[in-house]
């Protein structure tokens, strides 16, 4: 199938607008977020400052401008202009990952119950999947489930779950038959305040995204009803529309390209004030030497247009409602390794300067590496492409 990878004039023109806002509003805020593990003190009045709409989740009225392009390619251009600004900002404006699989498995009364007021604005949501002995296989998932009555009983932990000390509610993947394997791990809504529930660790600490709440929670003989278990039909115990955990996993495939954006965004970023510091420095650069430096700086910006181009090719499949866990995996697997390279070698570039406090560079590769991580390492993404290319028993 052909689907056309430029973006709209309109929406060129809402990009370059927030990307220009967020030079002179956000970034002087980068490493204040970094060091204190929170949101800037004056987050909300620089948000406030935007001159363009940022699809705030606190503002149901600053919805993101109408484009002809589609909605999820929209999406993937404003991750990649907000992490272009700092990752702050997209900690500030991000709703959390766990509606998706509600949207993905849960049943028309759960998606009225619990997706909704997450689009409509105001609420945010968790994902509680990594576990301390389980992190990309799933299969070792160690937390339990057990059906009680009308209820389910769950006991277990879990650790960097994004936003989950302030979500809303966490979907929550538990065993309900440790002997059966993945097929008996289900997802649950456990919401804010449920009996049971407790924050461990409000924040990990981490090597980058340091003012991302990516919180340690616990289940102690905590307590939901049976329909809190993600589409549950009432016609059985453990009744999953959609093919189950695999399903449920799927619906993370249109976020994966947006943290490629991310990581494109930041890199980007990196190389642009790379190549305004070496354009003043130009004089103490022999002709020779200068023209390798500008070589390479094509060829960066060429690779990290190669990996926009595969993030937007992956989401316009998904807009129109094209199977694309082939492209989401491989443009997260391109994106964030690529612009890790970038980042470095800008580093390099900038000698001493390059890895010094006084510029943000350090930071952004540090940032840059833990979405590598984030939502399928490129391990993982690897052995999703051989599966979707020579069948599920590939690479196993």
């Amino acid at each position: 199938m052909s689907v056309g990878l430029d973006i709209s004039n309109e929406l060129k023109a809402y990009r370059e607008s927030l990307k220009e806002w967020g030079r002179e509003a956000v970034r002087p805020y980068a490493r204040e977020a970094d060091e204190t593990h929170a949101l800037p003190g004056l987050a909300a009045t620089i948000l406030d400052s935007a001159p363009v709409p940022l699809d705030r989740y606190d503002v149901p009225t600053d919805g993101l401008p109408p484009v002809p392009d589609g909605d999820i390619v929209r999406r993937n251009v404003w991750y990649e202009a907000v992490a272009y600004c700092d990752i702050w900002l997209s900690e500030a404006l991000s709703r959390g990952v766990g509606h998706l699989v509600v949207d993905a498995v849960g049943t028309a009364e759960q998606k009225e119950r619990w997706l909704r007021p997450v689009l409509e604005g105001g609420r945010i949501t968790s994902l509680g999947l990594s576990e301390p002995d389980a992190g990309s296989d799933t299969s070792r998932i160690a937390t339990t489930a057990t059906r009680e009555g009308d209820v389910w009983r769950i006991n277990g932990s879990k650790m960097y779950c994004s936003y989950g000390a302030i979500a809303d509610y966490v979907v929550v993947f538990a065993s309900t038959d440790r002997e059966r394997g993945r097929s008996a791990i289900l997802p649950f809504i456990v919401e804010k305040d449920t009996p049971g529930l407790t924050v461990l660790r409000h924040n990990e600490d981490k090597l980058g995204l340091r003012c991302w709440t990516t919180s340690q929670l616990a289940f102690d003989d905590l307590i939901v009803p049976a329909d809190h278990q993600l589409g549950w039909t009432g016609e059985a115990a453990t009744s999953l529309t959609a093919n189950g955990l695999d399903a449920a996993l799927a619906s993370l495939n249109h976020n994966r390209p947006n943290v490629s954006a991310q990581s494109v965004g930041l890199a980007q970023a990196a190389l642009d004030l790379t190549a305004d510091l070496l354009r003043d420095d130009r004089a103490s650069f022999s002709p020779n030497r200068w023209r390798l430096v500008e070589t390479e700086l094509e060829q960066m910006n060429a690779a990290l247009h190669r990996s926009r181009t595969m993030n937007l090719h992956a989401q316009a499949l998904a807009d129109t409602g094209v199977h694309n866990r082939l492209e989401a995996s491989a443009a997260k697997a391109y994106g964030p390794p690529t612009s890790e390279r970038v980042v470095r070698r800008c580093m390099q570039l900038l000698g001493p300067d390059g890895s010094s406090n006084e510029l943000l560079l350090e930071k952004w590769y540090r940032d840059v590496k833990i979405l590598d991580i984030f939502e399928g390492t490129g391990q993982i993404m690897r052995l999703l492409i051989s599966r979707q290319l020579m069948g599920r028993r590939a690479a196993s």
